[in-house]
């Protein structure tokens, strides 16, 4: 049973989400690499995907790309920009709409630090669920120490979408039971000495 509280915070997201996504047709610039030791063509969950940033790296990988987010608005700058090179979907991260073990990978760039805690527990448990036995989980998030943090590790910005700040061992916590591949923190510094602190870690899920 899902907590109804949690459901109207998830539903306030995604109403600012949307809004965001109207008055932001491309709000990010910069792709950043993606690390997969994987064939060509194997099938790949971009998480959370927003107006296909990571999408965009996905398929020139030559991988099978699949990209999922709640907002209508987003999938459909997706679909116009990529066509038939990738495959998309609405629907929430924690109830994801695929079968059992259909994935290689699933790659979640900037979508774990806007979950709640319930949120979190779900779709991690719903990323081990449609990954196959083996497969691999790349991880991308604001961590602790990043300059819009201020300090806290959670805040809500101007527009209403809420912002978690990640350490090393609670993105361990949160993939316990996953093999811990690798693990990087990187800092950006960016205009007026601003210093934005990002954490990428990779992930092998158990083989069951």
């Amino acid at each position: 049973m899902r907590d109804d509280h949690s459901e109207d915070q998830g539903n306030d997201q995604a109403d600012c989400w949307e809004r965001f996504y109207k008055e932001n047709r491309r709000p990010w610039r910069g792709m950043g690499k993606i690390v997969l030791d994987l064939e060509p063509g194997s099938k790949v969950l971009d998480l959370g995907c927003g107006t296909g940033k990571t999408t965009a790296v996905l398929i020139k990988m030559g991988l099978d790309v699949t990209g999922l987010d709640f907002s209508p608005t987003a999938i459909g700058y997706c679909i116009g920009a990529f066509g038939d090179k990738a495959k998309f979907t609405i629907a929430e991260c924690d109830r994801m709409p695929f079968r059992d073990g259909y994935f290689n990978a699933v790659v979640a760039v900037h979508i774990l630090e806007h979950l709640n805690d319930l949120q979190l527990k779900d779709t991690v448990r719903e990323m081990s669920r449609v990954l196959a036995p083996g497969g691999l989980v790349f991880v991308r998030s604001f961590a602790v120490g990043d300059a819009r943090s201020e300090g806290k590790d959670k805040n809500t910005r101007g527009n209403g979408i809420e912002y978690r700040y990640y350490s090393e061992e609670e993105m361990k916590g949160i993939f316990k039971g996953f093999e811990l591949i690798s693990s990087e923190r990187k800092d950006e510094s960016m205009r007026f000495g601003v210093v934005r602190v990002k954490m990428e870690c990779l992930f092998r899920s158990p083989d069951r």
